[in-house]
């Protein structure tokens, strides 16, 4: 199936899904390819003409030690808020929420934060239930994930809540919808692997073949005639004419170095690139560095230094397919020192560790250690702190590697350094955990026992969310005894 097929198709059926509120669960099968586009796709339906559910999505993973009702039952609260501030610009009043109400276990806390999301949204008779898209990063056990899913459906008090499931793969399909029957939809979106490398190298034969008059969307690589252009518009210059002076003398000055991006020399530069990726796919190493060498040369010369610093970062990555590590080297050694002098500490970043990468592969572990540190170092500089956090903590895994327990010791404080001043929610989003349990390892083998136990306390706290405040309420949610699926709550 080609991608346009995929996501007209899966348009389609988010459109019934909306259409027939009697469906309450759609399941959409995809891949790790296409996952981030579908997203957006079901984000997007929530526009759709005639529906009136607010949408919620949920990315948090469903594992075997953490099935992860509290964290989702958390965003809610976030995601009502959010929608809270902002409807409230627009002329209508949903409620602030309530302290969340546990359950007896994790999925019933849940049950209670939808309840209460839908209680909230009583004065907007705009608006009728809630469609949350669970979509699990990791989804392990995926029986027990439908079981909970299909225990909150039969819960009185959320029958105007729909599930819209987004899986990488369909394990969870069969058990969900074998529960709902008719109330329950299959979707599927993936992209045929071979088919879509197909129309990429199309679409790249294209732009590296479109003549310099060629409109913009032939240029980039769509459909239209190749060995013809249209005539210019009358009293208009053709597309490929020369600049007049005055006229880029204007785009200099208003556009500064990109202006080298327009005209006859932009469409050069796009079409070396497009020339390199279809030689690298064709394993032509040779055409591909050359492409893109000329590539890089004209940005050069054009003052596009940013530009120039992330081919030259790509044109690495090709000497090292072609077995030329030494080469590879050079060249992130050139974007990188080109990039940190323009002050680019994000491209200079990226560069360094790929130098790193190379380094390690070469055996020079030593230079290793030192590139991924200088590349924490830029990330510090570009306020990436998670880049940052994960050079550190590579470099010392490097250095481990190499024999320098002191090095790791080092950089991994460094990267402790990191967090102390990012805060939680970075700690939580990065590597931090695995940093602090890593030099915790360390400093014990060492006898220093108190900082070992210090560090895992961090580690806990890195990973452990504050617990939502309790109250009473009037609804009660409990958990219904079950041997096979111990998270199933009902309402009572």
């Amino acid at each position: 199936m080609t991608a346009n097929d995929a996501f007209l198709r899966l348009h389609e059926d988010l459109n019934w899904f909306v259409m027939c509120p009697e469906i309450r669960v759609l399941h959409i099968a995809t891949s790790a390819t296409e996952r981030s586009v579908v997203l957006e796709q079901v984000a997007a339906t929530e526009a759709h003409g005639d529906n009136r559910s607010p949408f919620a999505i949920l990315e948090d993973a469903h594992t075997r030690d953490e099935p992860g009702w509290l964290a989702r039952a958390e965003r809610m609260r976030v995601i009502h808020e959010v929608r809270r501030l902002g409807m409230v610009k627009e002329g209508y009043a949903l409620d602030v929420l309530p302290a969340l109400q546990h359950g007896e276990n994790a999925l019933a806390t849940m049950a209670w934060q939808l309840a209460q999301c839908l209680e909230a949204q009583h004065r907007v008779p705009e608006l009728a239930g809630l469609a949350v898209v669970l979509a699990p990063t990791v989804l392990e056990q995926p029986d027990r994930f439908a079981e909970s899913v299909h225990a909150l459906l039969r819960i009185p008090q959320l029958a105007p809540l729909r599930f819209i499931v987004v899986e990488l793969g369909q394990h969870a399909a069969e058990p969900l919808l074998a529960r709902l029957g008719d109330a329950g939809m299959r979707a599927e979106c993936i992209v045929d692997a071979a088919q879509h490398h197909r129309e990429q190298s199309e679409t790249l034969a294209a732009m590296a073949g479109a003549l310099p008059a060629a409109s913009a969307n032939i240029a980039a690589g769509h459909a239209g005639p190749r060995d013809v252009c249209a005539p210019p518009r009358a009293g208009e210059p053709p597309r490929d004419a020369p600049v007049s002076s005055d006229v880029a003398q204007h785009l200099a000055q208003e556009l500064g170095p990109a202006a080298a991006l327009l005209g006859a020399s932009g469409a050069a530069i796009k079409r070396r690139i497009a020339g390199a990726a279809i030689a690298m796919q064709e394993r032509r190493f040779s055409d591909a560095i050359r492409l893109q060498s000329e590539a890089c040369e004209q940005c050069w010369q054009a003052g596009l230094t940013r530009m120039g610093c992330i081919l030259e970062s790509s044109l690495a990555a090709y000497f090292l397919h072609a077995g030329d590590a030494a080469r590879a080297h050079g060249a992130f050694d050139v974007a990188a020192g080109r990039a940190a002098a323009a002050g680019l500490h994000d491209v200079a970043a990226q560069a360094l560790l790929g130098l790193a990468a190379v380094l390690v592969l070469q055996k020079n572990f030593h230079g290793g250690v030192l590139s991924y540190t200088r590349a924490g170092e830029a990330a510090e500089r570009a306020q990436m702190p998670q880049l940052a956090i994960e050079a550190y903590r590579t470099a010392g895994q490097v250095a481990l590697r190499a024999g320098a327990e002191d090095g790791a010791v080092s950089v991994w404080k460094r990267a402790l350094g990191v967090v102390a001043q990012a805060g939680p929610e970075i700690a939580a989003a990065s590597s931090a955990p695995v940093v602090a349990r890593a030099l915790a390892k360390l400093v014990s083998e060492r006898g220093e026992h108190a900082n070992a136990q210090s560090l895992l306390d961090q580690a806990d706290a890195y990973e452990r969310q504050p617990p939502p405040k309790t109250a009473d309420t009037t609804l009660v949610l409990k958990a219904r005894p079950s041997a096979d699926a111990p998270e199933e709550a009902h309402a009572r």
